[in-house]
This record gives structure tokens, sequence and C-alpha cells, in this order.
């Protein structure tokens, strides 16, 4: 068993005690395997260059050796039930993808199944087989043909033969039945072990899970992984490699979680589809060995309808509040708390428990208990609540405003949107439609709509649904028409997108065209693809502002960092084209960044890195200050959850960085509230202002191409 503090055990039954296995530095040891005699223990732990190494640890000698290096990534390690083979995954198959916005690469597909003979005279499960074919002798006098003719044409007595048949029959279930009886022994040879690893003839893969039974391999694979979602076209599923056939089968598709039984017959597996509701899981059991067609999701379905628990709410709810203090106790980045007395602090709001009377009053306990701690990244949250049934309401994109004397709504602006894109789909601005700012909204569905009755009312339940609306230029219902849309349920990236564009025309009128501006919402997927969408189109602009006020972090701010540090080093040229930089994605130019109180996490470290590489003068409002960092949410026993501050940020000169404080811009302006309701933005204006005197003292420049070479000498020297 693998724990907290880093080190493997195993548990020692007839002396009773507990022996350490051996100790990780860089994450917990969370892979590992016995081997079918309990004489070995396979595992795996991360070596210093972050490549995981896979161990094989002798119960008699009590001692680990390596048998995978650390030039490769290699992990979850499963013995074969015969004891022969050790199977593991790594990393070992390399087909760089190059990117095309930008001149980088990717490894989305690298691993494939290993298996290892553990014994030196055992021969590869895929040694070479001759394909010759075996021709019995014939008799004296007698050719092969005839011979074989002749016993065909013998005939056999039904009783004679079917005995033959019960017999052979019985000497096989009594060859399996010893072999079942007889214990498996395993015997490990060390010498030479890393180079009797061979990978099954399979393709490299994106593979999930991994289990061995006899004579197979099972795996689970899945569709690349983008940060938003998986890559369309590519479709999850547990595979079976057969080790006598030598083949790959699959089992049953659309699954990337499977459990195996113990000896190996059947096989668990979960599949996840999306629901009204969120996911729905589908469990189920089959046969595990592979015939004919794969499965299909539902086959062996498991219901789960009829389960019922018996709870009881104040014990569990005790429970929680337990767990809750022993996870931030362990895991903690430091044990000391932050000085503070955790034991102490856990008597202390212990005491509530028995007022609490709900999930709604234990959420709050838990809040209390954990902010004690002054610390980023304490979240508390879900739990067995009471069900909810909220409706969605359609939303056009729009903003609406009274008409006082004919009590109609006008449609004061219409945001727009980029309808290619179903995330940022403004339904008004779809083609056909045809509907302006100034027009006036009269009815919805036949249903009229009058002040003061509030316009959201008439899209109740009509999300992504077909609406009639009646529109007319004028507070009339003469000359109306009627427009079939498709509402959409949130606006907000629509209304983000709108900030975007007022903010870029801004910038761009007050330079004259000569300065972008790049908005980061978050450092998450969203703001990659933000990033990825708005900084290569203006790469060749003299001066860049990135703004990252109210940026909701995340973990990207390396990737971003790695395109805006890159350095001009030469120009490229060809006869009739114009002369390109190298590197060819290379910003040369002069930039700032303005943040505020609410950039966040990793929107604080973006801030932290742009002022530390000196990219450029940081303008606005200190950061909100938490970089604490945690390893996603940790479920707990109501299907609620708590984050685990595990990791802090520190300098080089060995000093905490700003959790609790923040980052200072070099440049401090602030955006007081009634500058921001008059459409005002002082940090904005500052950053044009500071662009544009950056690029009037240090101007930079593109080389033009030099002049042609002269002719080269005709002779030596």
């Amino acid at each position: 068993m693998g724990g907290k503090d880093l080190n493997l055990w195993w548990v020692d039954v007839s002396e009773k005690k507990q022996v350490k296995v051996d100790h990780a530095e860089y994450g917990e040891i969370t892979n590992y395997a016995w081997s079918p005699d309990s004489k070995w223990l396979a595992y795996d732990k991360n070596d210093e260059n972050n490549y995981s190494v896979v161990y094989l640890y002798s119960v008699s000698d009590r001692k680990a050796s390596a048998i995978t290096s650390s030039m490769t990534n290699s992990f979850a390690a499963q013995f074969d039930p015969e004891g022969k083979y050790l199977y593991y995954l790594s990393d070992r198959d390399f087909n760089e993808v190059l990117g095309n916005v930008d001149f980088e690469f990717a490894n989305p597909k690298t691993t494939r199944v290993y298996v290892v003979t553990l014994s030196k005279d055992e021969p590869s499960p895929f040694k070479a087989q001759s394909d010759e074919t075996e021709i019995k002798k014939a008799e004296p006098g007698k050719m092969g043909a005839e011979e074989n003719a002749a016993a065909e044409a013998k005939p056999k007595s039904g009783a004679k033969k079917k005995e033959e048949d019960k017999s052979a029959a019985d000497q096989d279930k009594d060859k399996e039945k010893k072999e079942k009886e007889k214990p498996v022994e395993v015997k490990v040879d060390l010498e030479g072990i890393q180079d009797r690893a061979v990978a099954l003839p399979t393709d490299p893969a994106v593979i999930r899970a991994f289990a061995a039974a006899k004579g197979f391999v099972y795996y689970s694979t899945a569709p690349i992984q983008g940060l938003a979602g998986p890559i369309p076209g590519e479709y999850s599923a547990v595979h079976a490699f057969d080790l006598k056939e030598r083949k790959e089968k699959t089992v049953i598709g659309d699954v990337q979680r499977f459990a195996l039984s113990f000896d190996g017959s059947k096989l668990l597996y979960e599949s996840e589809g999306a629901g009204r509701g969120g996911a729905v899981h589908t469990y189920g059991i089959i046969d595990a060995k592979p015939t004919g067609e794969p499965k299909k999701v539902g086959d062996g379905a498991l219901s789960l309808n009829g389960m019922r628990a018996e709870i009881d709410p104040p014990q569990e709810w005790k429970n929680v509040f337990n767990e809750v203090w022993r996870q931030e106790r362990d895991y903690f980045y430091e044990a000391s708390m932050n000085g503070v007395d955790w034991e102490k602090l856990r008597d202390k709001y212990a005491q509530l428990l028995p007022y609490v009377s709900d999930r709604y009053s234990l959420t709050y306990v838990l809040g209390e208990l954990i902010g004690e701690l002054s610390n980023s990244h304490t979240y508390v949250g879900g739990g067995d609540y009471p069900d909810l049934h909220p409706v969605n309401v359609g939303l056009l994109g729009v903003d609406y405003e009274l008409d006082a004397a004919s009590g109609m709504y006008r449609i004061k602006k219409i945001y727009s949107g980029e309808n290619w894109n179903p995330e940022l789909r403004s339904p008004l601005t779809e083609p056909g439609i045809n509907v302006k700012e100034g027009d006036y909204l009269l009815a919805v569905n036949g249903r009229t709509l009058r002040g003061p009755q509030n316009p959201h009312e008439l899209f109740v339940n009509t999300a992504n649904e077909t609406v009639t609306l009646t529109v007319n230029s004028k507070a009339a219902e003469d000359g109306s028409r009627t427009v079939q849309v498709k509402p959409i349920n949130d606006e907000f990236s629509l209304r983000e997108l709108n900030m975007i564009m007022t903010n870029r025309k801004k910038v761009d009128a007050a330079s004259g065209g000569k300065v972008g501006y790049i908005y980061l919402p978050d450092m998450g997927a969203p703001g990659l693809n933000e990033f990825v969408k708005q900084y290569f189109p203006q790469i060749r602009k003299q001066g860049l502002i990135i703004d990252v006020r109210y940026n909701g972090g995340g973990f990207v701010d390396e990737l971003i960092f790695e395109r805006l540090r890159r350095i001009l080093a030469g120009m490229d040229s060809a006869r009739n084209w114009q002369s390109a930089t190298v590197p060819p994605n290379v910003f040369n130019g002069s930039m700032v960044c303005i943040t505020n109180h609410y950039a966040a996490s990793d929107g604080d470290l973006f801030s932290y890195a742009f002022k530390y590489y000196k990219l450029g003068p940081l303008i606005g409002e200190r950061t909100w200050g938490g970089v604490r960092g945690i390893r996603g949410n940790f479920p707990l026993l109501d299907g609620g959850y708590i984050t685990r501050p595990e990791f802090s940020r520190y300098d080089l000169n060995r000093k905490w960085i700003i959790e609790n404080h923040g980052v200072q811009p070099d440049i401090v302006v602030e955006n007081r509230p009634e500058q921001v309701v008059s459409g005002k933005d002082p940090q904005l204006d500052r950053a044009v202002q500071e662009v544009l005197k950056m690029m009037q003292e240090n101007p930079k420049k593109l080389a033009p191409r030099p002049p042609d070479l002269p002719p080269y000498p005709s002779g030596p020297g």
C-alpha cells in the first residue's frame, strides 16, 4: 500500500508487521501488483526527470531492482497469471505532430503494452514461427495422398468415436485441473531483463486502463484529448490481445474504464454518456474473452435503479467533517499548517455538528474550518442536496429597452458573435433573420410582449428550441413580420467578445493601427484558445497590450510565455517574397500587460512572470494573491468535495511569493466604479500611452534584405 508520505509498504501477515518496500521523492506510489506466488512485487515511481521507472521487489531478499530505464516513461506493471511474463505500459513511440498555426509539436499517441519474459529461459511470446507445414510420413508402398485418403475412408463405429471423444475431453479436463491445482512459481532473472522487453504488435495509442489474464492482455484506448474535449472522429474501446493468435480484438466499444474478475473470465465496464441532469453512467458485466463482433454498451447491463442505501445523515456529516480535517492535515503544503493549531480548530468546529441539519449547513461549517488556514484554493462544495429542477431561459444576445410611450420593447443592442462557432452563436445575426438594432420585439411564439412584463418570461424553456418572434421597425402591429430563431442558453461569451472587440477598436484607433490587443479570460482551455486566436493574427503589430484583468486562473501560462519570450534571431529571404522572421512566429515589438485585483491563481503567476521576464511594464492594480496549487477535487462520502492546497511557489532567493499579497504592478492605475459605469477605462488608456511611448523611444524594425552578393572569385583564393 502506498501513502501520502510517499512510502510503499507491504504487510507481513505471519509476523504481523509492516515492511517498507521503497520511498519515492516525486509523488505517491500508486501502481503496484503482486506476482501469482506473492514472492515479487512490481511497482513504479517517478524519477527526478519526471519519467516513471518500473521496479521488481523481492520479498525474500527485501530488495528492489529497476527493470526499466529512466530514459523511457514506463508504468502500471501487471504480472501474467501464469508467472511467465510481466506487462507494463511505456511511452516509446514518437511521431511528432506539427501545429497548423504555430511551429510546435505534440506527441499524442506514445503508449503501447510491453511484455518482459521474467526468466531468461522463457521464449518470447512473439518468437519467430516457421511457416512450414508438417507432412506425415507415408507407409511403405503408399503415397502420402493415398494414405490420407485411406485413413479418411476407414470407417469408425459411432460408439468407438464417441468413446474416443469423451476420453480426449476428460484428458483435457484432467490436464486443466492439474494445472489449476499446481501452484505457480515465478522465476525471475534480473540480469538482462531490460533487454527482454518487447512491445505488443499493436498501434501506439492513448491507453486509459490495463489488465492481464491468462493468454490475454486487456487495455482500453481513448480519443486524443484536447483541452476543450476529445478530438472528433475517434472512439474509445476495450481491446484484448490474444497472445496465442497474436491478434488484437475489440471486446466492447465506447468504454474506457473496466475491471477483470479474479479468474479473468468476466469484464465489468463503465460507460459515461450525456444525460439531462449531467453524466449518465452505464455499468455491465460481459464475457472477457472476445468472440465475434464486439459487444455494445448495454450488453450485460446492471440495473441499479433498485439500489437503496440507508443513511444516517448526522453520522455521515460527522464522517465528512473528520475526513476533511484529516485530508488537510495530511496533504496541506506544509506540516505546520500555516501556524494554526489544527487539532484545536477541529475540536472548535466539531461543536457545531449537532446543529447541522442539512448539507448547506455542513458546507458552511467545512468552509469556516478550512478557511482558518488563511490560504487560497481551499474550496468546498457539492454533496447530497435536495433535487432541484431548474428551467432554462432562452436568450437572444441583446439588450432591451422599454419604449415608455408605446409600452413595447426595443432592441437596444445586438451582440455580434462568430456564427461559425456554436459557442459564440448570435441568434439575431444569423443569415436571413435581418433584425436590426432599434427594431421592436412585439411577441414571442404568438404571446404579446408589453411592459412592465420582463421579456425573459416569454423565453422560459426555449434555449436551443425554435421560437417565432414578431418584430417590427416601428412600435406598431401594422407592418410587423415573423422570424424563426433558436435562442441560446448563455450570453456571457457574446458579451465578453463584445468587450474584446470594443477594446481592440479603441486601441486600434488610438495607435493608428500599430498596436494590437489581446484579452485572456483565464489560463485554461478558453484562455489558451483566445491566445491562439488573437496573438498570431496580430504578431506583426509594433506594439501589443495583453489584458489579464479578471483572469480566472488555470495552468497554461508557461505555454503562452514560450511564445511571448521568443527572440528575433535573423531574417529569411527569397527572390520574390517579402523577408520573414527567424523564428517564423516571433513578435518584434513593445509589450505591456494590464492586470487587476481579480487576476487570480495562474492570473497572478502570469502577472508575476511578465514582470520577472522583463517583457514590459505591468499596469493596473495589485492581483488577487492566491497561488497555492491543488490536484483537482477530493471526493467525499456524500458526493461533495474539497480541495487540498498541496503546492506552493517560492523564488530563487528562497522566499515565498504572491500568496496573500498579490503582484504589485509597475504602474498603479485604478478603474473607479463611476468611470467603468460611464464607459471609461483608465487602465487601458494608460496601457496605450505606455506602449506608444516605448515604441517611440525604442523602435523595433525588421531588417531589410541586404544588397545582392557580388560575383564569387573565378579561381582559388
